[in-house]
């Protein structure tokens, strides 16, 4: 049961606090009792407790403010046993340095200040900074599972997804690197994309208009290149539309070669002609002996006509 000076005194303190809270730190009594109260502690940047949140109590005694408290943490820090009195100037351990000015914002600055140090003292721990870090990456969740600090602290109990790189670091590949890979892969499937869709349609299509598609879309890299390896679609339609693709691009190809092929044809339709007059003409020479003839056999065989010699 707190005293009346007890009570005037933590109330004005509870008063003050809320108004200017020291930076990284959060206070409050318990409603039931003004002699208990909470405390939550903030990691500050720049050293291993960065974003950490600590939860312990300051437990006053019915003669505060002329008695110190007792000073506990509970979440653990790597810096302090949990729930374990701590020796500290402003603690019950040493009442005889107590100071009666001292307020709760003092002691939880000085805890602070005690913390972040590298001394030694009844409760302390010593661990490696690395430690320290996956402590404080794991104080919120480990408050969260405390009934205690949730009924306090209801403002504080949002869920929070503590980045993996915090406990696991990972050496990450230069931004070159990074820029020089996604281009080769942005090449690579620009290069890709245009055959894909060319399959894609051919496949929509169907395999015979499929395959006479890409009979046409296809180009042969030489000229000794066949357009139409590989390619089987279609049956005797695919095979005769292969036909006059590989001629149509031989065409296209050899206009030299069709010049020539021209000529040819040209001497050889000249070369069928002249046989064609000379055949007509023996036929026409071969018809008028043998009409002569007849017309003879004719006037010898008549009745009265001329005796044969």
């Amino acid at each position: 049961m707190a005293t009346k000076a007890a009570y005037k005194r933590l109330n004005k303190e509870y008063i003050t606090f809320q108004k200017n809270p020291p930076p990284y730190l959060m206070a409050k009594p318990l409603e039931s009792n003004i002699l208990e109260w909470h405390y939550v502690i903030r990691g500050p940047p720049d050293t291993p407790y960065h974003n950490g949140e600590y939860h312990g109590v300051l437990l006053f005694p019915a003669e505060y403010p002329f008695k110190p408290p007792s000073i506990r943490m509970t979440t653990p820090s790597g810096r302090f046993q949990p729930d374990t009195r701590l020796c500290l100037s402003m603690s019950d351990f040493h009442p005889s340095t107590w100071n009666p000015s001292w307020s709760v914002a003092t002691i939880l600055t000085g805890l602070l200040s005690f913390m972040t140090s590298n001394e030694a003292t009844t409760g302390s721990i010593k661990t490696t900074d690395a430690d320290k870090k996956i402590y404080a990456s794991r104080s919120h969740q480990f408050n969260l599972n405390d009934p205690k600090f949730k009924e306090i602290f209801p403002e504080l109990c949002v869920p929070e997804c503590v980045p993996v790189e915090v406990l696991y670091p990972i050496n990450k590949p230069s931004s070159s690197l990074n820029d020089e890979t996604t281009s080769n892969e942005t090449s690579q499937n620009d290069k890709q994309a245009p055959q894909v869709v060319r399959r894609n349609e051919a496949n929509q299509q169907g395999p015979l208009v499929g395959g006479i598609n890409q009979i046409h879309q296809r180009r042969p890299n030489s000229r000794n290149e066949n357009p139409l390896r590989g390619i089987v679609a279609g049956g005797n339609l695919a095979e005769n539309a292969n036909n006059n693709s590989a001629r149509s691009n031989g065409s296209n190809n050899n206009p030299q070669g069709n010049t020539h092929n021209n000529n040819n044809v040209a001497g050889q339709r000249g070369i069928f002609d002249q046989w064609r007059k000379w055949i007509i003409v023996s036929l026409v020479c071969l018809y008028l002996v043998i009409a002569k003839l007849l017309a003879r056999s004719t006037v010898s065989g008549s009745p009265g006509g001329e005796p044969s010699m």
